[in-house]
């Protein structure tokens, strides 16, 4: 079992994908999908994918199969291990948010949350629970991050009981499933007003 099907058992949404493993796979995944699409490489390394050109968003029709290829070339120059290249619809924006799992020599696999996207590493503002994590534990994590606030910014009121029940499925899986790592960013959390929820754009495991 895969990542994104994991995430599927768990009934966690993920943003619709398809595994391209060459170019004409890529083109029929993208004309099912629909336009614009996102490229990224899909692999399981812990790698910044933006970083070493593994990212391309927007891509049009006529551009697909080109893509395609620029992704696994800078994959491959950067010495990264590939399944394929992922062809992703282009999610609506929200606010970003990161939730991840690891295991913990001294408690146990715990569950850690933050902002995501570019400011993960910038901010740093992280809140972490051992599991299992309560829907009171969930709600605590979203609460005491201090940017807590930028999801009732702006007059609007974001979906931040999705956001629990996301964290509290992703300890579930901690706890049942053989995972030493577990990598959701970005989850994109949507107002209230535009019918709310969450959706995951990206996921990286690490089995034990």
């Amino acid at each position: 079992m895969d990542a994104i099907e994991l995430l599927a058992k768990y009934n966690i949404p993920f943003v619709e994908s398809a595994i391209a493993k060459t170019e004409d796979e890529a083109q029929r995944s993208a004309d099912s999908i629909g336009y614009p699409i996102a490229m990224k490489i899909a692999t399981d390394e812990p790698v910044h994918k933006t970083d070493i050109g593994g990212v391309r968003l927007n891509v049009a029709p006529d551009a697909v199969k080109q893509t395609f290829n620029d992704i696994l070339k800078s994959a491959a120059s950067a010495g990264v291990d590939f399944k394929g290249v992922l062809i992703q619809q282009m999610a609506k924006p929200g606010i970003e948010v990161i939730v991840g799992l690891k295991q913990d020599r001294a408690f146990g696999p715990v569950v850690l949350f933050g902002l995501g996207g570019i400011y993960a590493e910038a901010l740093r503002d992280v809140s972490i629970r051992v599991c299992p994590v309560t829907e009171q534990d969930a709600n605590e994590m979203v609460s005491e991050l201090k940017s807590s606030a930028i999801f009732s910014s702006r007059g609007m009121e974001y979906d931040t009981s999705a956001l629990v029940s996301v964290l509290m499925k992703a300890s579930a899986m901690a706890i049942t499933e053989p995972i030493r790592e577990l990598d959701l960013n970005p989850v994109i959390v949507y107002p209230k007003s535009s019918g709310g929820g969450c959706l995951v754009v990206d996921v990286r495991a690490v089995r034990k």
